[in-house]
Formats: structure tokens, C-alpha cells, sequence
């Protein structure tokens, strides 16, 4: 019979804490004024146990105890029931039942865990359920469990609970019981591992491959006549029917501390530093507000990540991944995407433009509805910006006054927000004619990426002409035609990209010019 590769703790011994010797027994240490009366009474489904008990454990006299002695108690004599797990987090969907009726979870809902019945979640989903021990069990996605066994104990609080995985992961917190210890197993097709009182996760590829990850304490895999000793820090590899994989150092997580704040593209631009000997992230997306979801889960080829995403509030869970499967702790950050409505193409003013006086016309990109708000400034950092709104039929200014401003402009939205608002421009106010910028041809601007080695297209397609499509590239998003562009109704595509595979295509736009 082919044996399975079993994960065993390797606990401390506490002072005047239960111990046990293997999963049918606890060992009760004895306390001053136990007797074994006393101790059936607490722990016993019935007091009649009692001499059987006292025959086990060789004991003369059931009332006289020794204190710091310990009583062998079979687990199957200890009062008992069937134990239960409340969902304390679920985004997206997961089940319960026999197999052929499943009854879907409900967030902040209590279920018994009936030994043969099926946990399984949806894609895109997250299940948290908290054990009546206080252990907590996340399930990721697309995954199945059978429920092998589910005890609680309710007079020590502890609980014996036996998974069996066919698909997907499992991190542990299995909570450490000063009376009697917790028993946790997780059961794959190809490994075992049980616990009590640690803090693990199990992934499962397919039948013939698991992995375990040891964040506390520390556990011992067995299998084919050798043991390896898996410390905290440290993971193994374990295929059906060979030895268990070396202990193996796991690699520290992402630092992902800069992608905190503000997104103002989309997709947006998740980029960490990479990490030595790691050539994998697996990453997984979740949006916080206005609904919460997982929007990505996903494994990324390289240190970044780039997903399209609507504005709002987000949370970038990320691990390092060696070749061999293994993965780190997670790493966890939260940021907001503002990257709606993106900002118009500018014909007018140019950038850097020296005007003889004080009045500005703005040409942007919009439809006959669309508004705008403009942020005026004497600085680059708009220490004390200047803010006017305007429509594409009113789009003149008078400046307060001359000399060098420096100026953005922003797209309002339904609710007259602003979304992102474009580079910093600056211009020349009252300059006179001769020192005025006298332009011949057409000047047109689009919002710049902060990507190494962005390339920029910008396609003009006149709507009410048949004229063929205008096709602008470079790696700056300025472009400078040499003849003014016909009167017209235009539609504005905007594209940008880089080697490693950004792609962003902005929302087509119409330019309106006269």
C-alpha cells in the first residue's frame, strides 16, 4: 500500500498543558483536587466511563491524584458535537452540502460541518470561515473540500477537524488551546498535514502535487522511510509517492509600499521592485468600494501588474514564487484608481505658448456637452491654483494679469467631479506682438505615461469628410503638424504601449474644430 507523506508538528512542551500522544487520546495533566470522578463529570459523555478509565491509566484509587500527573482519555469517550464555522468574509460565491444538494454560504451565517459534505467556492472568490476552536480557515478560488471530520470539544474548546483537498488553497490560523491542543488536517492527494497550533497554507496544483508553506511554528514531513523538518520561514514540495522536497527557504514578499495613493491611469500601472531568485507573482485584485469583489487573480510573469480598472478603492494582495511552486507571505496594499474621465487632447494653447495678451482660447478635445475645469497657477506645484470651469462654447479666458503661468486641465464628470487632469503646461501672458508665438501649423498634446519606453499613437479620423485617418506615433505624446488641420468634426484614438505589455486605449473622443 502506497503511503502518504504525513506533516507532523514539532510543538514545545508547556508547563501544565495537555499533550497529545496521537489523535485518538488527550493527555490530561492532573490538577490539585482532580479526581477521576471529578474529571468525567467535565469531560466525559458519562460518568459510567470511569472504570474503564481508571483500568487504561493503572490507577488504584480514582479518588487520589497526583497533581502534574497525566490521565489518557480516548478522544471517543470526551463530550462532543458536531462542529461549526461561521463565515466571517465571502466575496463572490461558495457552497456547502452533500454533493448533490449544495446550499450556498452566507456572509455572517453559522453551518454545521457534517462529516462527506463539500466545500466549494466559485471563481474569483474568497471564504473565510472562523471554527469554533477560534481557528481561521481562508479558502481561495475555484477550490473543493470534503469535510473528512468536524468534533468540537465544548468542555477544553478545542476541535478536531479533517479536510480533504482535491483542488485549490488553504491558509491556516489554527489557534493554540492551553487545555488540549487543536487538531487540524489538511489531506491532498499527494500529503498530510497536521497541526496544532500554527499558522500554514496548502496548495494544490493537481493529484499528484502539493505544497506547504510554514509561516509559525514548525512541522515535520514523512513519507517513503525519510523525514524532513519544515521550520517556520520555510516550505516543501511534495509529489504523490516520492520523498517529501528539501526544506526550502521561502522568498521574502514584494514590497509593494509605493503603489499606495492614487492611480490616475487605467490600467493601472502596478510596478514593485523585483525580488532576487523570483520569477513569479501570483497576484489577486480585490476592489474594496463602491462594491467589493475580486476583479484579478492572476499570476504575473514579471514584477508588475497591469489590469483595467474602473474608478475606485482596490486592494493588491501579491507573493513571490520561486520555480519550484513555493510562495511567500502575502503582501498586501490599498489604493484608489481615479483614472475617469480621462483628460481631453489640447490644440490650444500650445504648450509653452507666449501670448500678447491677457485672453486665452482653449480648443480641447469634447463633445458639444462636454465641461471642463482648468487649475491656474504661478508655480509647478499649484500652491495656490486658480480654478475655472468651462464648455467647449465658452472656452475663453481673460487672465487676471501677465507674466508666466503654469496651467492642467481636467474633464468634469455626470456629477461635475473632475477626473484626472492632464501634464503641467505653462504659457506666456501679455507678451506683446513681437514676442508673441505665431503658429502656422496645428500643435497637439495628450496626457504622457509614467512608463519607460512608452510609445504614443494618436489616430484623427474626420467624421463628416472622406478623408483618409491621420496616424500620429512617438514616444512623446506631442505632436506638431506643419499645415493646420481642416475645419471639421474628428474622432480622437488614443494608444499607448510599451515593450513589456502595456496596452491603454483610451475612450474615443471627438474633436470638434472651427
Amino acid at each position: 500500500m502506497r503511503s502518504l507523506p504525513i506533516l507532523l508538528p514539532l510543538l514545545l512542551c508547556l508547563p501544565h498543558l495537555a499533550q497529545a500522544a496521537d489523535t485518538d487520546e488527550w493527555r490530561y495533566t492532573v490538577q490539585r483536587g482532580d479526581t477521576l470522578w471529578s474529571i468525567a463529570r467535565q469531560h466525559l459523555r458519562s460518568i459510567a466511563h470511569v472504570p474503564a478509565l481508571q483500568q487504561k491509566n493503572a490507577i488504584r484509587d480514582p479518588y487520589v491524584l497526583t497533581p502534574g500527573s497525566v490521565v489518557r482519555i480516548p478522544t471517543q469517550w470526551m463530550r462532543q458535537h458536531t462542529g461549526k464555522a461561521t463565515v466571517t468574509d465571502l466575496i463572490g460565491s461558495a457552497s456547502l452540502g452533500n454533493g448533490k444538494q449544495q446550499t450556498a454560504l452566507v456572509n455572517g451565517n453559522s453551518y454545521p460541518l457534517q462529516a462527506g459534505h463539500i466545500i466549494s467556492t466559485g471563481p474569483n472568490s474568497l471564504l473565510k470561515l472562523l471554527l469554533e476552536d477560534g481557528s481561521l480557515v481562508s479558502i481561495g478560488a475555484n477550490a473543493r473540500f470534503t469535510i473528512q471530520q468536524a468534533v468540537h470539544y465544548p468542555s477544553t474548546g478545542a476541535n478536531a477537524t479533517w479536510l480533504n483537498i482535491e483542488r485549490g488553497s488553504v491558509d491556516n490560523h489554527v489557534s493554540k488551546n492551553p487545555l488540549m491542543p487543536n487538531r487540524h488536517t489538511i489531506q491532498t492527494p499527494s500529503a498530510i498535514t497536521a497541526v496544532r497550533g500554527t499558522v500554514f497554507r496548502v496548495n494544490v496544483d493537481d493529484d499528484s502535487r502539493s505544497a506547504t508553506e510554514v509561516s509559525e511554528g514548525q512541522v515535520e514531513v514523512s513519507a517513503a522511510g525519510y523525514s524532513e523538518q519544515i521550520g517556520s520561514g520555510f516550505g516543501s514540495v511534495t509529489r504523490r509517492g516520492e520523498v517529501p522536497g528539501k526544506s526550502t527557504a521561502l522568498p521574502p514578499p514584494p514590497e509593494l509600499g509605493q503603489l499606495g495613493g492614487t492611480q490616475a491611469f487605467s490600467p493601472a500601472i502596478l510596478q514593485w521592485p523585483p525580488v532576487a531568485g523570483v520569477s513569479r507573482y501570483p497576484v489577486q485584485l480585490l476592489r474594496t468600494i463602491p462594491e467589493r469583489r475580486i476583479v484579478d487573480d492572476t499570476t504575473a510573469a514579471s514584477n508588475h501588474s497591469y489590469p483595467a480598472l474602473d474608478n475606485g478603492e482596490y486592494r493588491l494582495l501579491a507573493r513571490s514564487e520561486l520555480d519550484n511552486g513555493l510562495q511567500g507571505r502575502v503582501a498586501s496594499q490599498d489604493f484608489s484608481v481615479h483614472a475617469f474621465p480621462t483628460p481631453p487632447l489640447v490644440v490650444s494653447p500650445a504648450p509653452d505658448a507666449r501670448l500678447r495678451s491677457l485672453d486665452v482660447r482653449f480648443v480641447v478635445s469634447g463633445d458639444a456637452g462636454s465641461r471642463y475645469r482648468l487649475r491656474l497657477a504661478r508655480d509647478a506645484a499649484f500652491s495656490q491654483p486658480l480654478l475655472h470651469d468651462f464648455s467647449r462654447q465658452d472656452n475663453r479666458l481673460t487672465l487676471p494679469e501677465g507674466g508666466h503661468w503654469f496651467w492642467q486641465i481636467a474633464r468634469l464628470d455626470a456629477s461635475q467631479q473632475p477626473g484626472p487632469y492632464s501634464q503641467t503646461y505653462q504659457l506666456q501672458a501679455d507678451t506683446g506682438w513681437w514676442r508673441a508665438s505665431h503658429y502656422r501649423g496645428t500643435t497637439l498634446s495628450a496626457r504622457p505615461y509614467p512608463l519607460a519606453n512608452a510609445r504614443y499613437q494618436l489616430r484623427l479620423t474626420q467624421l463628416d469628410q472622406p478623408q483618409p485617418a491621420l496616424q500620429l506615433d512617438g514616444d512623446t505624446p506631442r505632436w506638431q503638424l506643419v499645415e493646420r488641420l481642416f475645419p471639421g468634426r474628428y474622432r480622437v484614438s488614443y494608444r499607448v504601449t510599451t515593450p513589456d505589455g502595456y496596452l491603454a486605449q483610451e475612450p474615443d473622443d471627438i474633436l470638434l474644430l472651427d
